[in-house]
């Protein structure tokens, strides 16, 4: 059995296709990934996220709330709750505690799927190998400096999408990758030893797994603030509470874990 000292979790936001590249909705595709040591998140995180939840929301052991930004941003299911505002401000208050908390590296990479297929018309890239592959290629890096290999899971996104990833992540590890502009992300060695599962551990959200739900929280946040830092048109900037969680996580995110893609 293959062991790592760390774990992946990857979630996304956005669009993964060519299709409606004006509307700003679905112009982008962000991976935001959050690197953690195994030994200090198994013992910490899952057990402080439940109780994060049992303290805001009704709670069922057996059909535990997960945390979804889009249900939560809509008021939907558990989170109904949040249209108090007192309740919303306590829970939005122990949130961003457990993410100051949080022992973690965050990187994030955003596609420019517009400007990058204006620049390369039918040799674009696929969405999902570009941005997976810059996402592990800096994971990749930080693993060869500070030590240790991961492992990686996603959230599912369907049985498509999935095998999208899948066929991603085997072509890296077993040759490499080399964007649009012949720049090189990595032999395939390299990765292979960054990342010696053969295989993605997908996870549904009903699984609930704390590190895809501390994923989906910032994700989005971390794609509007990329955009912003590069000047993009967005639908809907940053809002009050997503500035918080960015800068609650500041100090997490790797000094190349925020980049844009064209």
């Amino acid at each position: 059995m293959v062991t790592t000292t760390r774990r992946l979790f990857i979630d996304e936001s956005g669009d993964h296709t060519y299709r409606h590249l004006d509307d700003l909705n679905r112009r982008y595709l962000a991976l935001t990934g959050v690197l953690v040591r195994k030994a200090s998140y198994d013992r910490l995180v899952p057990d402080s996220l439940e109780r994060l939840k049992r303290a805001h929301f009704r709670y069922d052991p057996d059909d535990p709330p997960i945390l979804t930004r889009s249900m939560i941003v809509k008021r939907k299911s558990w989170f109904g709750v949040l249209r108090e505002s007192a309740r919303n401000e306590a829970w939005e208050i122990d949130l961003i505690a457990l993410l100051t908390g949080l022992q973690a590296q965050i990187f994030t990479v955003v596609m420019d799927k517009k400007v990058h297929f204006e620049e390369y018309g039918t040799s674009s890239w696929n969405p999902y190998t570009y941005s997976l592959s810059v996402l592990l290629n800096r994971v990749r890096g930080y693993l060869k400096i500070n030590g240790g290999t991961a492992d990686v899971m996603p959230e599912s996104r369907g049985a498509r999408e999935d095998a999208q990833l899948a066929a991603v992540y085997a072509e890296l590890r077993e040759d490499g990758a080399t964007g649009p502009d012949g720049l090189s992300f990595g032999t395939g060695e390299e990765y292979s030893a960054a990342f010696p599962h053969d295989t993605l551990l997908f996870r549904k959200k009903e699984h609930n797994v704390a590190g895809l739900q501390l994923a989906d929280m910032v994700c989005s946040e971390q794609k509007l603030l990329t955009l912003d830092e590069n000047g993009r048109p967005v639908a809907h900037p940053c809002g009050p509470f997503g500035k918080r969680i960015n800068a609650a996580i500041e100090q997490k995110v790797n000094k190349y874990g925020r980049y844009l893609l064209e």
